[in-house]
């Protein structure tokens, strides 16, 4: 084997009764050399081995001589030929946190490869998204996973390692993440990281390879009679009770952070609280140490937290009603101005006060149907609706317009302000092609309803969105089950909706002298009452 140094490699393995790892050069051969591993006094279940490995070359873990297991605990991991394996690096670099965001996060969520073909091709892009007013990038997982099998990233073989698909160059995936980030910091931006910590995506069969499963099956959650929990919906469900488990969480988190991110978005985090919350309060603890961002996506197939359920005060939530329901009245469902007028203010009614700041609003994500698709096909399940290429730029701006015009955080999807489609389809978790793509040349035919999000951020930006009144077309909002409007104003802004599918005429009913900022359709005044076009929405500023 070529010339290396002696490295230390800790595992866990409580059933073994003997165990080694094996070494393969990548300095021009295929030698592999096997180096014993010992039992470490005192610490039941764990293993360590001193080899002598060179940067890049692989190793996996034999326990009772099966076949080679993977490395938890490892920087860098490579799906091969032979399967999947560890990768010998050195740790990554450490990396200076953003300045404080000047404003309240508005975040753009990207895919990596989707939005730029990697991560430095992603910086390209970047000034597009400060011109738009965001000041928030949230990237899908950049966990390893097999891009065989999957394209979104939701299916991770180790958590505290970069997925080598989206570098330039294969070996230096944590550098070039790491400029990533170093350059939306000098563009103000944050970057925030979605981490999939509530399962793992091994499968033996499919990927040729084991790490955790193989090492100690008892991190993984079992019901009652043994048989495997799936809350998930993807198997493999973690045990957030288990030491290890809640070890390699913490070390992955300290990992990105050093690489200077700056927050953390935890797919399916009911999962994580399995334990009655241990897990949950220890990444707090670790979150508020390192200043970082914590956001939940408080439910999954067998749990659903959002709102007081999920009683960690420092954490953002992603807010589901808010995107069900927003949707739901912009198509002109019926029964939901009640509803709206709580999203509108950030959700009191499952956030309490707070949720101004804890309710991260939405209407489209990476899963589901971009906003330019809910205007393309019609889908009770997503609240979409087919309104055909006449009426489509203005639901689009009625969405936009009440995503960043309520009270919370907003976030949309790469390409929503230019109107990215991915024709009708609402799952492409497994589609690495043109469908998931952005295509940044269909830009300049939507530069109209870009420009409308850019003056939208702008007005969010000039005025505090606290202490909303709430009217209808005059004093007092329609709640009825036949309402489809609703008027709000907050501090020098007054915002005036109308989803019927006839115009209504508005009564402004806050003093002052209201010129107009913004409109879907432009509507018809005296000065005094404003009637607004079918299915349109118009902001007043003074």
């Amino acid at each position: 084997m070529g010339s290396g140094s002696t490295r230390l490699i800790r595992f866990r393995a409580p059933s073994a009764s003997l165990a080694a790892v094996v070494v393969r050069s990548r300095q021009g051969s295929t030698e592999e050399t096997q180096w014993p591993a010992r039992r470490e006094p005192g610490n039941a279940g764990w293993w360590r081995a001193d080899v002598e490995a060179a940067a890049g070359d692989h190793y996996g873990i034999s326990v009772d001589g099966g076949s080679l297991l993977f490395d938890p605990h490892c920087w860098d991991f490579e799906v091969t030929q032979d399967g999947p394996r560890s990768v010998v690096r050195q740790p990554w670099p450490k990396c200076v946190p953003g300045r404080r965001l000047i404003e309240g996060p508005v975040v753009y969520e990207l895919h990596v490869k989707g939005f730029g073909g990697s991560y430095l091709g992603a910086i390209e892009h970047l000034d597009h998204v400060v011109s738009l007013g965001a000041n928030v990038v949230e990237l899908m997982p950049v966990h390893p996973f097999d891009a065989r099998q999957n394209y979104w990233g939701y299916m991770p073989l180790v958590w505290g390692a970069v997925h080598r698909g989206y570098a330039q160059e294969p070996h230096r995936a944590a550098e070039e993440l790491a400029e990533f980030v170093a350059a939306a910091h000098e563009r103000g931006l944050h970057v925030w990281l979605d981490v999939v910590y509530n399962h793992t995506g091994e499968d033996e069969v499919s990927l040729g390879g084991a790490g955790l499963r193989g090492l100690d099956p008892s991190v993984y959650r079992l019901h009652d009679d043994g048989t495997p929990t799936n809350d998930s919906g993807c198997g493999n469900d973690i045990d957030p009770a288990h030491p290890w488990v809640r070890e390699l969480v913490i070390e992955s988190l300290d990992r990105y952070a050093d690489l200077g991110v700056d927050g953390f978005r935890f797919d399916l985090a009911s999962l994580l609280t399995r334990d009655r919350g241990g897990l949950v309060t220890r990444i707090t603890e670790w979150g508020i140490d390192r200043g970082v961002t914590l956001v939940a996506e408080p439910w999954d197939m067998g749990g659903y937290q959002l709102g007081r359920g999920w009683p960690w005060p420092s954490w953002l939530q992603w807010n589901d009603r808010f995107r069900d329901q927003v949707r739901g009245f912009v198509r002109g469902e019926p029964g939901l101005v009640r509803a709206l007028r709580q999203r509108v203010q950030g959700s009191p009614d499952l956030l309490g006060p707070d949720g101004v700041v804890r309710s991260l609003n939405f209407i489209t994500a990476h899963d589901g149907l971009t906003m330019h698709d809910l205007t393309m096909r019609t889908d009770d399940r997503h609240h979409s609706w087919d309104c055909g290429d006449e009426l489509r730029m203005q639901q689009l701006q009625h969405y936009f317009t009440i995503l960043v015009l309520s009270a919370g955080v907003p976030m949309w999807v790469m390409g929503d302000e230019f109107g990215r489609t991915q024709q009708g389809r609402d799952n492409p978790y497994d589609i690495d092609g043109p469908i998931s793509w952005v295509d940044w040349s269909a830009a300049p035919e939507w530069a109209e309803l870009t420009d409308f999000v850019r003056a939208l951020t702008a007005l969010r930006r000039r005025h505090s969105l606290a202490q909303f009144r709430f009217h209808g077309v005059g004093a007092e909002p329609d709640l009825g089950w036949h309402s489809h409007s609703l008027a709000w104003c907050s501090g020098d802004l007054y915002v005036m909706s109308n989803a019927w599918w006839e115009p209504l005429t508005f009564e402004v009913q806050q003093a002052g002298e209201w010129h107009l900022a913004l409109a879907s359709v432009p509507p018809k005044t005296n000065g005094l009452t404003w009637t607004l076009a079918p299915r349109s929405i118009v902001v007043l500023e003074r």
